[in-house]
């Protein structure tokens, strides 16, 4: 009997974390884009930039694929997937960074200083202080990633942490 309920309990034991090892991983770097439900062309709000001036997205990302990401700096998984992008931006110097929060300007500021990436041609950090952006979005979770091509053509979504590979790829497919 005792025999019995041991390998019941390993066999639980093993599952659990077999089950758990699976949940770990289905929540953590994306693989494939969800189904595409972003808007399928880049929108042109004007917002203000990290100098408190004035900005259109469309400026923003001009003729190059753009990486638009609706972040919060309070997120571990914001802070992990923004810290991995700005320790390879060189990797993308041919494409633009739009960064965008909600939260005040000083957040903001203090954040993109923490990134070391602030000052970079090809980034922009846009303050959505009113909400538009998140709301045309439809944000429900961060950071949440919208990749698009030269003609400002949506290519790919992801929730989450994303591999840096992917995102690669994605603004490589223009």
């Amino acid at each position: 009997m005792k025999k019995t309920n041991l390998i019941i309990l390993i066999t639980v034991l093993i599952g659990g974390a077999a089950y758990f090892g699976y949940l770990t991983q289905i929540g953590t770097p994306a693989e494939a884009a969800i189904t595409l439900t972003a808007p399928s062309e880049l929108p042109n709000f004007t917002l203000n930039n990290i100098n408190g001036k004035a900005t259109s997205i469309h400026a923003a990302a001009g003729d190059k694929p753009t990486l638009f990401i609706y972040y919060n700096s309070t997120c571990h998984l914001c802070q992990e997937e923004l810290g991995e992008i700005s320790k390879r931006i060189e990797e993308f110097e041919d494409y633009n960074i739009i960064l965008t929060t909600v939260q005040p300007m000083e957040e903001m500021i203090d954040f993109a200083n923490g990134l070391g990436i602030k000052d970079k041609n090809n980034v922009h950090f846009l303050l959505d202080s009113e909400m538009k952006v998140a709301s045309y979005y439809q944000v429900r979770s961060v950071p949440s990633i919208y990749v698009y091509d030269g003609k400002k053509q949506l290519v790919a979504e992801y929730v989450g942490i994303t591999k840096i590979e992917l995102l690669l790829e994605k603004l490589g497919a223009d």
